[in-house]
């Protein structure tokens, strides 16, 4: 009489090595690095727009501020127009406003005599990479060598030349207001036509300093529009190598999942795996 078959006992796999989690892992790790890089590429294209919005902006400044520099020049040349023709009825005769005045009466009837207004110019950029750039600009230079000079000059230093400048001519416009009002007065007590052509005179050299100083600041503005694209091709150049890092580690990731997948040989693993990486790469091209 035969003896029942005894079964055997399966042997226990051996527990996994320290290899193989780390290759269960590889393609987690990778699908998550991808994942971060393809947020700082998002991030980083936005600050370019960002940046890109801030120079169109300082060129629409640049634009108002030379816009108003070429009105002040016109007043300037019909004021002096005016003032040509008073000059010959008067015989080009000079207008005595007297000397017995005193403050800002005094100093409205020096400047109709032709000693003013004073010459106000921006105060002096001591950064050489700003006056370098503004030279650059002014000579027409071709575009990649301003971006170039552009690149090297610091936000903040290209900032504060702006509001020194800005600042100036604020001043510039409340102290010579109460000068200017005090001339109104000194010719409306005597109209001759001497005194109105001095009048005009003033006019025509106060709209000709006032346009020096607008079209001045009008090259700061365009001076920081190179500067901002210049901060903005930064940040763009910075969003696409991390879109190429995001794609490498997608690359990684596939590559890992189908080893791991051929190691293992579970169909599951690499149907699931395949369908991720499709997943993540048509995220990546709308990055």
């Amino acid at each position: 009489m035969s003896m029942p078959a005894t079964p055997e006992t399966p042997t226990p796999e051996p527990p996994p090595s320290l290899l193989d989690k780390l290759a269960v892992a590889i393609p987690v790790a990778m699908t998550a690095l991808a994942t971060i890089f393809a947020g700082l590429s998002s991030g980083e294209l936005q600050k370019a727009m960002f940046w890109r919005t801030a120079a169109g902006q300082d060129q629409a400044r640049a634009t108002n501020q030379w816009t108003f520099a070429g009105l002040k020049r016109n007043r300037a040349l019909i004021t002096e127009a005016t003032a040509a023709p008073l000059a010959l009825a008067a015989g080009f005769k000079t207008a005595d406003f007297g000397r017995d005045w005193t403050g800002v009466q005094k100093q409205a009837a020096e400047w109709l005599s032709g000693g003013g207004p004073p010459d106000v110019r921006l105060p002096k950029v001591e950064d050489k990479k700003i006056l370098d750039l503004l030279a650059a600009i002014k000579a027409r230079k071709p575009e990649v060598e301003i971006a170039t000079q552009a690149a090297a000059v610091k936000h903040a230093e290209i900032n504060a030349a702006i509001d020194a400048a800005a600042d100036l001519i604020a001043r510039t416009d409340k102290e010579w207001e109460a000068v200017l009002d005090a001339a109104k007065d000194l010719i409306g007590t005597r109209p001759g036509p001497e005194r109105v052509a001095a009048s005009f005179a003033l006019e025509q050299r106060r709209y000709r300093a006032e346009s020096r100083l607008e079209m001045g600041l009008g090259f700061l503005y365009d001076a920081r529009v190179h500067v901002v694209t210049a901060v903005s091709d930064q940040h763009r150049r910075r969003s696409q190598n991390f879109f190429y890092a995001m794609l490498a580690g997608q690359i990684a990731a596939v590559v890992s999942t189908l080893a791991l997948s051929r190691k293992t040989s579970l169909t599951l693993w690499l149907l699931a795996g395949c369908l991720g990486r499709a997943r993540w790469g048509t995220a990546g091209s709308c990055v």
